[in-house]
């Protein structure tokens, strides 16, 4: 009976000249690339929340013109956060102190740090919201005669 009753209805509906449609998908505004916005990135890693879509905004080398101990200025605009990057951080074990750098927040202070590994790899601090605010990123590096620091442009 019910077989009967379907394709009636199906044959009135094309004889109608109706097409039923089923409903479409909407497209959903899309969030941040990484899960997390704002100050809601505060303390948490870019590599896990917010590297897909970041750039870097202005950098600087310890010491300045060399190429090694390269800090950036890293920001995502998906997350609207920012954190600095230490790379090719080579250093003399035995005669220096692992250089540093450190991303701060103009509007409280708020600053995270990382440290460049015995292996002179690349190192990235935490991350800060950086939405209606600026930061910066600083370098530190004691070459056991002459320290060196630097830092970044407010962004």
């Amino acid at each position: 009976m019910r077989r009967r009753f379907a394709a009636a209805a199906g044959a009135l509906a094309m004889a109608a000249g109706t097409v039923v449609l089923a409903p479409t998908a909407q497209a959903v505004p899309a969030g941040p690339m990484g899960g997390c916005w704002h100050t809601g990135c505060d303390g948490k890693d870019p590599a896990a929340y917010c590297q897909g879509d970041a750039r870097t905004v202005d950098s600087f080398s310890l010491p300045s013109g060399s190429k090694y101990r390269v800090v950036e200025l890293r920001y995502s605009p998906s997350c609207e956060a920012i954190w600095s990057r230490m790379s090719k951080g080579n250093y003399d074990v035995n005669n220096a102190t692992a250089p540093h750098t450190k991303i701060i927040r103009n509007s409280d202070g708020r600053s995270y740090k990382c440290t460049v590994p015995t292996n002179g790899g690349t190192c990235h601090t935490k991350m800060v919201g950086d939405s209606g605010v600026t930061s910066y990123a600083y370098g530190w590096y004691d070459a056991s005669v002459l320290v060196y620091t630097g830092r970044t442009g407010n962004y």
